[in-house]
């Protein structure tokens, strides 16, 4: 999805200043100059690109950052509500986007804060305080 909408922002913003390149940047009328935007089109494709890349460049970013250790636990409250207040790591996987290991170390860092309990009914569960 990344690739696609990187090309379709690089295409606009051509096409946008090709469309300005034409009409002398005034779109209620005047003389349009399509030879102006002919010889302009190494400029308006250079800025395509260049927003193009930036797309791409902002989606990575966002795709690449880790989750929030916050978000991650209130996804662990929100399972542990909906399960009556007791779950396990394999509910937590299941139910959530964490992997495993991501499930492992967001219950271990909130066993520590005391923000979880080991449930003492159900071997590997836990429970909120």
């Amino acid at each position: 999805m990344r690739p696609v909408l990187s090309v379709i922002a690089g295409f606009g913003v051509a096409l946008i200043v090709y469309g300005v390149a034409y009409s002398h940047g005034n779109p209620h009328g005047g003389v349009p100059d399509p030879l102006l935007a002919a010889r302009l089109i190494p400029l308006e494709l250079l800025l395509g690109v260049l927003a193009g890349l930036l797309v791409y460049r902002t989606f990575g970013r966002r795709q690449a950052a880790a989750p929030r250790p916050d978000t991650q636990e209130r996804m662990v409250v929100r399972l542990a509500l909906r399960k009556g207040g007791h779950f396990t790591l394999a509910d937590l996987s299941e139910a959530s986007p964490l992997t495993p290991q991501q499930a492992r170390e967001v219950v271990g860092q909130m066993l520590e804060a005391g923000r979880l309990r080991a449930s003492e009914t159900e071997p590997g569960g836990y429970r909120l305080p």
